[in-house]
C-alpha cells in the first residue's frame, strides 16, 4: 500500500513541476505579486523590482529587472541607466512530508542580499520550522524564489565607461530578444 502511495505522490509532484512556468513579464499588480514594479525616488531615479515565483531563474529574474529599468530609462526620455544599488533576495521553502503517522516538517528560509555599487554584498538568512504530527514514509521538496531590484539613475548621452552604465536601447533590444521573443 506505501509503494502505490510514495508513487502517486511522486507522479503528483512531477506533474506539479510539468505544469510551473516561468513568471511573465509583466507588472505585478499588488505588494508581493510576480512580475514588475517601478517606484519614482526622484526625477531621474527609481527602484526597479521584479519578483519571480519559484520557476523562474535567479538569473531571469534579474534580467526581467534590467529589462524593465531599460524600457522605463527609454520611456522617460533618457539614453542610458547607471545602477546605484542591487538587492537579490532569495527565498527557499522546504516542506518534508510524512503520509504515515509521526511528524511532518516545513522549513522556510529567506536570504536577502544586498550588494552596493562596488560589488560588496551582505547576505542576512532567517526562517523557521513548523513540526505537525505524522510518521512513516517521508518526502522533502524544496523551492526557491528570487526577487532582484536595482536602484537606476538615468541619463543622457554621453554614457561612461563603466560596469555599471548600461546603454538602455542596446540593453533592452538585447534582453527582449533573448527573454521575450523565445517564449512566443
Amino acid at each position: 500500500m506505501k509503494t502505490w502511495l510514495t508513487g502517486l505522490i511522486v507522479l503528483s509532484s512531477a506533474l506539479l513541476v510539468a505544469c510551473a512556468s516561468d513568471t511573465p513579464y509583466k507588472p505585478a499588480e499588488g505588494r508581493g505579486d510576480h512580475g514588475y514594479a517601478d517606484t519614482p525616488l526622484g526625477d531621474n531615479r527609481y527602484r526597479v523590482t521584479f519578483e519571480g515565483n519559484s520557476s523562474t531563474p535567479a538569473e531571469t529574474v534579474q534580467d526581467y529587472a534590467l529589462l524593465r529599468a531599460a524600457e522605463l530609462t527609454l520611456a522617460k526620455g533618457y539614453d542610458w541607466f547607471e545602477t546605484a544599488d542591487r538587492n537579490e533576495d532569495k527565498k527557499t521553502r522546504s516542506t518534508t512530508t510524512d503520509t504515515g503517522f509521526g511528524a511532518s516538517y516545513q522549513q522556510s528560509q529567506t536570504y536577502y542580499r544586498n550588494c552596493d555599487m562596488l560589488g560588496n554584498c551582505d547576505t542576512v538568512v532567517t526562517g523557521g520550522t513548523v513540526v505537525a504530527p505524522g510518521s512513516g514514509l517521508t518526502t522533502t521538496t524544496s523551492r526557491s524564489s528570487y526577487k532582484y531590484s536595482l536602484e537606476v539613475l538615468m541619463r543622457k548621452n554621453p554614457m561612461p565607461d563603466s560596469a555599471n552604465a548600461y546603454d538602455a536601447r542596446k540593453l533592452a533590444n538585447a534582453l527582449r530578444q533573448r527573454l521575450i521573443e523565445t517564449q512566443e
